[in-house]
């Protein structure tokens, strides 16, 4: 079964199913126009992707999508990652040297 398509419901488990903020549904089927993907397949990939981010085990019988980008891609991303912990460097500097002048 193709994961960019479809979500497997194999073995799938009937859990509570949190409430999404309609906005976030808004914001979640405006990715589904962009990307072309169903908006299951886009939140499975939220949900692995947040998993990791936390370094939390996430269980999947497939590979997940992001492992067939090609290589200059992966390189784009990890340019793309690096400008942004930058960003995020910058930020804390300009912080750190706010909160310096006014102590």
């Amino acid at each position: 079964m193709n994961m960019e398509n479809r979500i497997n419901r194999k073995d799938d488990e009937s859990l509570y199913q949190p409430k999404i903020h309609s906005e976030r549904i808004k914001t979640l089927y405006g990715l589904k126009q962009a990307t072309g993907k169903p908006m299951t397949v886009l939140l499975d990939q939220a949900i692995r992707d947040l998993a990791e981010n936390y370094h939390v085990v996430y269980q999947i019988e497939e590979d997940p999508v992001l492992e067939k980008v090609e290589q200059e891609t992966w390189e784009e991303i990890r340019e793309y990652r690096e400008l942004l912990d930058k960003v995020d460097y910058l930020k804390c500097l300009d912080e750190l040297e706010k909160l310096k002048n006014h102590e």
